[in-house]
């Protein structure tokens, strides 16, 4: 079983073009951010600037100054 594991997620890397480094290189960096946004957000300290705008679609007129959706009071 190991055997075949091994020859299924073999990769040649040298056989691999420039689109192959592109698309590895891409999604390496896309994982990265994901991860970090992901800390960043649901780091404990991060709590109290998300909690201010849990509700912001329902306070749209108190956050905007009054007129909502372009138009002017």
């Amino acid at each position: 079983m190991s055997e075949m594991l091994k020859e299924y997620f073999h990769t040649d890397w040298s056989a691999m073009t420039r689109a192959d480094w592109f698309g590895l290189m891409t999604v390496t960096l896309l994982a990265a951010l994901m991860v970090g946004l992901y800390v960043w957000i649901f780091r404990p300290g991060n709590k109290d600037r998300f909690e201010r705008y849990r509700n912001f679609v329902n306070q749209d007129d108190e956050m905007n100054g009054g007129g909502g959706h372009g138009q002017a009071k």
